[in-house]
């Protein structure tokens, strides 16, 4: 077995590309607070719910979730993966502008369907958090 050739890599990327646990929704009277009063962002494979609230520091949590009548279980998890992955690597989008306004917000992203294409969901949730920037900054 060969070993491990090193990594020609020295320069660290700008961004980092994680999603911490620290930045997802939890909690019932989180999800309860989102569902009663908040705003709502549609295309045809995702649905983006959010509410913003006034802090004095940056706090931007979100969740994901599948519902129980687009499929069984495997495709529901399958749905929630596709979106948490696309979101990771488009999340900078949104980040950026709630640090510079220093609001709260909390979204949901919400699958409509369980027959999903990553391309389709990222483009969606690509123009979903542009939507959300521009209504975020119109609000300003």
């Amino acid at each position: 077995m060969s070993a491990k050739e090193p990594s020609n890599i020295t320069v660290a990327p700008t961004r980092r590309f994680t999603l911490p646990k620290s930045r997802i929704l939890r909690g019932r009277r989180n999800f309860q607070n989102l569902f009663s009063g908040s705003s709502l962002i549609q295309s045809p494979t995702v649905n983006l719910r959010y509410t913003t609230f006034i802090t004095s520091q940056e706090v931007f949590k979100i969740g994901f979730i599948s519902p129980k009548k687009t499929g069984n279980a495997i495709k529901r998890n399958h749905a929630k993966r596709l979106m948490r992955e696309s979101f990771r690597l488009n999340q900078h989008q949104i980040i950026d502008t709630v640090k510079d306004l220093s609001i709260g917000v909390h979204c949901v992203l919400i699958a409509r369907t369980t027959n999903l294409d990553f391309a389709e969901v990222q483009k969606h949730i690509v123009t979903m958090l542009d939507e959300l920037r521009n209504r975020l900054l119109s609000t300003k």
